[in-house]
């Protein structure tokens, strides 16, 4: 009888360290299995297709053994920070937040997604051998935010307001995020880009210079950045004369509250003509709208505000 009670209690205290996946990894890693039975089966279709074309042409084939999978990987423990895990919704922006009419708003939530702050940047970061690995947010949350427009039907669905990512990092990588990403911004300063786009009634290859620069900085929570990226005017390549035409400039914030990391993209850096953030473009009223992203942030942060 005591050597049963040992052992109970053993299994106990064993049970006791076990760290059981969060409902968003169970969710996710579901989703991965899924698409695996889906290739899996897709694949099998295909091999007794290719067999029964071997019977009937004579040909010879062969067909790839399927890998298995191996079911105690979904429950496998890993190591994982304490503290707050997933991303609430109280955590990003709300509707009342943006000084624009707007009350439709589109979300997703994402696992191990990379953080992204500019797709271009990202370019210019690997031309200049500064990407590296990409870094990785355990959780993350996203939003856009679309205006309302008045028409003679009533209120419905405008352009963007703003997007807003939210990522959750391990700890110190959201402090070393920011760190990359001012070095990156001082390398990429004057990066040209050849590319072909659509100018006239054709295309040609088109040479513009990009530059990013921190305008603010330390504005917001613990650590935030307000970057503009500029435009030079275009050249046509082939002539080396340069083109009428003129890019307006981009500006995003990047906010860092503990261990959570927010985006935040005006309608004007998605590339198309969006409303006005809070009654204008002004950078005053842009830190406004970043300081109050970090007090948002405080409510899912590690450690909380």
């Amino acid at each position: 009888m005591r050597d049963d009670l040992t052992f109970a209690e053993r299994m106990h205290r064993d049970l006791r360290d076990v760290r059981w996946p969060e409902p968003a990894e169970l969710r996710a890693r579901a989703r991965r299995r899924s698409r695996r039975t889906a290739v899996a089966a897709a694949t099998a279709v295909l091999a007794v297709a290719s067999i029964s074309a071997v019977a009937v042409g004579g040909r010879d084939g062969a067909v790839a053994p399927l890998s298995s999978w191996d079911d105690r990987r979904l429950f496998q423990p890993e190591p994982e920070p304490s503290g707050q895990a997933e991303i609430p919704q109280e955590a990003l922006l709300e509707l009342t937040d943006v000084g624009v009419p707007s009350n439709v708003r589109l979300g997703d939530t994402g696992l191990r997604e990379p953080v992204q702050v500019d797709p271009l940047l990202e370019i210019c970061a690997d031309g200049r051998g500064l990407s590296g690995q990409q870094t990785a947010s355990r959780y993350s949350r996203s939003q856009t935010l679309l205006q309302n427009d008045r028409s003679a039907q009533g209120w419905s669905s405008g352009g963007p307001v703003l997007t807003q990512d939210v990522y959750r990092l391990a700890p110190g990588a959201s402090a070393r995020f920011l760190t990359e990403l001012d070095r990156t911004v001082t390398a990429c300063a004057g990066w040209t880009e050849v590319a072909p786009r659509p100018w006239g009634l054709g295309t040609i290859a088109v040479s513009v210079a990009h530059t990013w620069r921190a305008v603010e900085r330390d504005f917001a929570g613990d650590e935030a950045v307000l970057l503009r990226h500029t435009l030079s005017q275009p050249v046509d390549v082939a002539t080396g004369k340069p083109l009428d035409g003129q890019f307006p400039s981009e500006t995003r914030m990047v906010v860092r509250v503990g261990d959570l990391v927010t985006v935040i993209v005006p309608a004007s850096g998605l590339g198309v003509d969006g409303p006005n953030i809070v009654g204008s473009t002004s950078d005053a009223e842009l830190l406004e709208l970043g300081r109050t992203a970090a007090r948002r942030l405080c409510v899912a942060a590690n450690p909380s505000c």
